[in-house]
């Protein structure tokens, strides 16, 4: 029976009927959080709860997500019927740990729960300065990782109370894109979240993008440098309107761009790097991970490379590279895919797929792995020289293609149709992964990395050329994502 209003174990809570599905949003999973500290539970309320709005968007230098509040800890639910006991999909959202909501359009669950009989959850979680500063060292109230431990937090809720929403709680399938993805391959590591999940789906995700702990709160010692603050107290007394300014300001300072926010291995929620990690943990949970054909490719974009110092992060790279290394990476590259493709793909390669190769290879010694990577291309794809871009995957994961990226990607496509049918495939994918925890295509072992291909045409194929894994043998870069925090 669709029940419009449920029983959660802090209240109840009415939603709405939303393109074929029910919808619950905006639905508290913790207390409005403290500053720096870690979530804690949500307390029950009374009456029966709007759900039929989503919560405020957690603060970043985005002003487009408005409204925004540090009391920002909501998820949102999507459910074909508060009957049985579906696979639960539990999606964590992009945005380099500096920004991102589970409000955006683009990550609207109703089409992925209601064509494959999923549950649907979208979360917001502490992001930027709220979210991924260390200041540990100021105060041992505050904690590291805040964004991280809302996820957890969030986890928990979602276990608690996903039969009310017809989910089964024993069948919980993280997935995450691009820092969401990040965040999705660490959790198999973190004791902290044993039993909160059985399957994850890594989406462009970074398991080499973390940072160490001096790392972390030398950034940390850097924004109160540049921002003017003084000590604990200062943090706690900044204005709440004015963070989204000073994130702004710090990051353009700080010249890291899109990586001056990071998951910091803080030897205790994160005890080590996800790579080691996997060594030293017995790890249960079925992987699914890939990403886009050319991920980086709008770093060839010159008004963005420049903003984003394109050249001084790529040399930061290899910089403890060999100069015989330095010189042939490249070579190859331009000898298999042309000069400005090739720079697109080897970007792409350096900052997502090689760690994920090097992940695949640890983790499958444990479980089972298997990979994918989307290929497809609509015809302003192919004109602007995009490709396959960071995030092209999204409208056709969640099927909505006249939200976010989706109506750029469209412009000069007036059928849907093949597009349709290949979101299709996708969201069937995922949803099966989601439900048995395997994969139709052969799964990845020792120096095998099938990937399954969506394209006009799918197909498998290795998800990096064996060509190109060689070029990264033995490399610093190899060695270093290899090493264990204990061992720097």
């Amino acid at each position: 029976m669709r029940e419009l209003t449920v029983q959660t174990d802090c209240g109840l809570i009415k939603g709405m009927e939303e393109n074929g599905a029910l919808a619950w949003k905006g639905i508290p999973y913790a207390q409005p959080p403290v500053r720096f500290s870690a979530p804690q539970p949500v307390e029950k309320w009374s009456g029966v709860r709007d759900g039929t709005r989503f919560g405020p968007s957690c603060p970043q230098e985005n002003e487009k997500r408005a409204p925004m509040a540090e009391d920002c800890l909501y998820l949102n639910i999507w459910s074909p019927d508060t009957e049985g006991a579906r696979p639960v999909m539990f999606f964590i959202h992009g945005g380099s740990f500096a920004g991102g909501s589970a409000s955006e359009p683009a990550y609207n669950g109703a089409n992925l729960a209601q064509k494959e009989d999923v549950v649907v959850v979208t979360v917001n979680y502490r992001v930027g300065i709220l979210g991924f500063l260390d200041f540990s060292f100021l105060d041992e109230a505050f904690r590291p990782n805040c964004g991280l431990l809302d996820i957890l937090e969030a986890l928990r809720w979602v276990g608690r109370n996903a039969k009310a929403f017809g989910g089964d709680p024993g069948n919980i399938t993280v997935f995450g894109q691009s820092a969401g993805g990040t965040l999705t391959s660490v959790l198999p590591t973190l004791p902290a979240a044993e039993g909160l999940f059985s399957k994850i789906i890594v989406m462009s995700g970074g398991p080499t993008l973390l940072q160490g702990k001096e790392e972390g709160q030398r950034t940390a010692r850097a924004f109160l440098a540049l921002s003017g603050i003084e000590g604990a107290d200062g943090l706690r007394h900044i204005p709440a309107e004015a963070l989204p300014e000073l994130q702004r300001s710090f990051v353009a300072q700080y010249g890291l761009g899109a990586g001056t926010f990071r998951i910091s291995v803080d030897e205790d929620v994160v005890p080590d790097y996800p790579i080691p990690g996997v060594k030293n943990r017995t790890v249960r949970i079925p992987m699914l991970i890939g990403t886009t054909r050319e991920e980086m490719s709008f770093l060839l974009i010159k008004p963005v490379a420049k903003a984003l110092d394109v050249d001084g992060i790529m040399q930061a790279g290899v910089g403890h590279e060999t100069p015989e290394c330095v010189e042939r990476i490249p070579r190859v590259y331009e000898r298999l895919y042309g000069k400005k493709r090739g720079q697109a793909l080897m970007f792409s390669d350096m900052v997502f797929r090689m760690g994920n190769v090097w992940y695949v290879q640890e983790y499958s010694r444990q479980c089972d792995v298997w990979m994918y990577r989307f290929d497809y291309e609509t015809a302003a794809m192919r004109v602007s020289g995009l490709h396959s871009f960071h995030s092209s995957d999204i409208p056709f994961v969640f099927g909505n293609f006249r939200e976010g990226m989706g109506k750029l990607m469209f412009l000069f496509s007036p059928s849907l149709k093949r597009a349709r049918r290949l979101s299709r495939e996708i969201q069937h994918d995922f949803a099966e992964f989601a439900r048995t925890g395997r994969a139709k295509w052969e799964k990845c072992g020792e120096g095998r990395i099938p990937a399954k291909c969506y394209n006009s045409k799918c197909g498998v194929y290795p998800a990096v050329e064996a060509e190109i894994v060689r070029q990264y043998e033995g490399t610093h870069f190899q060695k270093t994502s290899f090493s264990s925090c204990r061992e720097n």
